[in-house]
């Protein structure tokens, strides 16, 4: 959500700012300039009417006791009807309060000046880390990987789900598993705490952090037979909303708090399945573990103290790096441009590791700062000290990281010439010692 005081007193700065968002979103200014025009003026005629109301009744009071029962109902005629005009403006005020609202959470985040222009082919790419690995065989892809080891069922998964929900199986379940413990762990170390949040929330905390109203034909939704809707949900909509990230819960974990003296940054990270319908995915994008609509992620959040986000930006980031430099994975970090931007954020950076069978680059973590743009809508404020103005903090997020993608590169990576697996030394604790992944003897053939 934007502040109305920046749009009232610098519309024109921000028409340019939104601009290079797309070019529909600076006629919303003007849009939002009109609408609140008219409800300040309608808040003025309120308050005179009020004041109006006050000193009638204050009247009515003195004519009552002198006795002046004819003056009184006069004046309590002329009350009724300013009770009238209150009651009819305050209803036009509802109406325009909810579309200033709308308008203020219609328009994308402004984007920091170090952000490139244009759309997704602009982005830049700003660190490198690793060599991709040279083989001296032909290397296999993950999906034939996959298959020879057992790790992933895509057939049960489409029987039980349809395309998309593939899954883990025995070996394949515990290398996902030792790299969500593995990545909590690494969160926990760097001072960060765990929570472990619902894994579907109700439509205000999707709008919290910008998914709602605008994406919600991306996101799977429930609704209750039989049982009414929360307070806050319209009938005919969706009671909640499965998360596409964890970003939603652990962002909004604070929402609609006033936060005294805390020490910022505060550090949430949290593990949870995500959700996602992603229409309209096909082709190679789409191949096996590649693009699926479950899938698990580890995310790290900070509530940030507005003068020092950038810098958190940029530990957030290697933070998520760091994992991968843990594994020994090749990566890359690219700075996303003004047309390639999640809508809440002001700066991206999209984190990619190298996965050698199609040698490509599969990004696994996207690092943003979103300034105050969701605490706004969320209602998420901090004191710095007691007594002091409130003020919104800034919420960053990154994922740290997300699979399967980095199950992807994993087995791509670590792949021997006998088509096996090493596991990499980092996960050999949380894989029970285990060094390499190699066909199973006596399991069941997949069907």
């Amino acid at each position: 959500m934007l502040d109305k005081k920046y749009l009232r007193e610098h519309p024109e700065e921000a028409k340019q700012a939104l601009a290079k968002r797309g070019p529909e979103f600076p006629a919303l200014v003007d849009d939002f300039l009109r609408v609140d025009e008219q409800r300040r003026g309608l808040q003025v005629k309120l308050d005179q009417l009020r004041a109006a109301r006050k000193a009638e009744s204050k009247e009515i009071g003195s004519l009552m006791k002198a006795g002046q029962a004819e003056e009184v109902e006069t004046k309590k005629a002329q009350v009724g009807s300013i009770n009238q005009d209150i009651a009819k403006i305050e209803a036009e005020q509802k109406q325009l309060d909810q579309q200033e609202r709308e308008l203020l959470m219609a328009p994308p985040n402004f984007c920091h000046e170090s952000v490139p222009e244009g759309g997704e082919d602009q982005a830049v790419v700003v660190k490198e880390w690793g060599e991709p690995r040279k083989f001296d065989f032909t290397p296999k892809d993950h999906l034939e990987l996959c298959a020879e080891l057992q790790l992933v069922n895509f057939e049960a998964g489409a029987r039980l789900s349809g395309s998309g929900f593939p899954v883990m199986h025995g070996l394949g379940a515990l290398l996902q598993r030792a790299l969500i413990d593995f990545m909590l762990d690494c969160a926990i170390e760097r001072g960060y705490t765990e929570l472990r949040t619902p894994f579907m929330v109700h439509p205000r905390c999707a709008e919290g952090t910008g998914q709602l109203p605008k994406f919600g034909g991306e996101m799977y939704h429930v609704s209750v037979l039989g049982q009414p809707p929360p307070d806050d949900v319209a009938p005919g909509q969706p009671h909640f909303f499965l998360i596409p990230t964890a970003e939603v819960t652990i962002c909004n974990y604070y929402r609609g708090q006033l936060l005294e003296a805390p020490r910022l940054p505060v550090k949430l990270c949290g593990y949870s399945p995500c959700w996602r319908v992603e229409a309209g995915s096909y082709g190679k994008e789409a191949r096996g573990l590649t693009r699926v609509h479950q899938f698990d992620k580890v995310e790290l959040v900070r509530v940030s103290d507005p003068q020092q986000s950038w810098d958190d930006l940029e530990q957030l980031t290697v933070e998520a790096e760091a994992i991968l430099a843990e594994l020994k994975l090749p990566y890359r970090r690219k700075v996303l441009p003004t047309g390639d931007m999640t809508f809440g954020s002001a700066k991206t950076y999209d984190v990619e590791v190298h996965c050698p069978a199609e040698d490509t680059w599969r990004e696994v973590s996207s690092a943003s700062n979103t300034t105050d743009y969701q605490a706004r809508r969320m209602n998420l404020r901090f004191r710095r000290e007691r007594g002091a103005k409130p003020e919104y903090p800034h919420l960053l997020n990154a994922s740290a990281l997300a699979l399967p993608r980095l199950v992807i590169a994993v087995l791509e990576n670590y792949q021997t010439a006998e088509s096996c697996v090493a596991v990499p030394q980092c996960l050999k604790p949380y894989m029970g010692g285990l060094a390499e992944i190699t066909p199973p003897d006596d399991a069941v053939p997949f069907v």
